[in-house]
């Protein structure tokens, strides 16, 4: 992990870069500000209130920010959020335990954010109505199971993952997904909307958090996939 630097943004919140790739974790511009923009309040928040549990995939663990903020809010939803996060190269306790988080959410939430990243991977962890399951694999190589609600996206950019952005996974998330389901992420790249309406499904642009023009939202309507997005 000599790759993996602390840097920190413009609100003063810290994220990280992998300086072999030279690409960060969050935005520079603000990493709780794009959490809470695109994951929470377009995601989480936009899903049918009627839901009576919610099923979330994400994809990237990373520091546990979108994981942690989704915990946060399981309050103020109260219902069980089943929360399944896939990663490739956990990040060590080392470099965990020296992010600033807590200077702003209050400390209260350590403990809770702590546990998230010492747990067992492939383990059913329950944090009161929040149960989080992580699994340290290879999206390309992992075969997904489960019915999920709302899809975190949070891979790398595509310049620099591009294959994590590729039909053929792009496909796989769609296939594991309920009716109804939505995926949202700060990308708005031209070429990964049109690979997402190949997958099958319908492609929103929505207005990014301020300094970013447009973030992606696609929600799976049709009952018959459409094998040309």
């Amino acid at each position: 992990m000599d790759s993996i630097e602390i840097v920190k943004t413009k609100e003063g919140i810290d994220t990280l870069i992998n300086t072999r790739i030279n690409e960060h974790y969050h935005s520079l511009h603000g990493a709780m500000q794009e959490s809470v923009h695109v994951f929470i309040r377009n995601g989480l928040l936009a899903l049918n209130k009627n839901l009576p549990e919610i099923k979330i995939l994400e994809m990237g663990f990373g520091t546990g920010l979108n994981a942690i903020l989704t915990y946060r809010e399981s309050y103020v939803l109260q219902k069980q959020i089943h929360y399944t996060t896939i990663e490739s190269s956990p990040l060590p306790m080392a470099i965990i335990n020296k992010l600033n988080y807590f200077e702003y959410f209050g400390k209260a939430l350590l403990p809770m954010f702590q546990r998230m990243h010492d747990c067992n991977w492939f383990e059913n962890v329950t944090f009161g109505d929040f149960v989080l399951f992580k699994i340290n694999a290879d999206m390309l190589e992992f075969k997904l199971d489960g019915s999920y609600d709302l899809v975190y996206y949070d891979a790398f950019s595509p310049t620099h993952q591009p294959e994590l952005w590729s039909f053929e996974v792009l496909q796989k998330v769609y296939d594991s997904c309920n009716k109804g389901a939505m995926l949202v992420t700060y990308c708005a790249n031209g070429e990964v909307k049109r690979t997402l309406k190949k997958v099958g499904v319908t492609v929103e642009t929505l207005p990014g958090p301020k300094w970013k023009r447009v973030m992606i939202r696609a929600c799976k309507l049709n009952l018959i996939k459409i094998v040309a997005h």
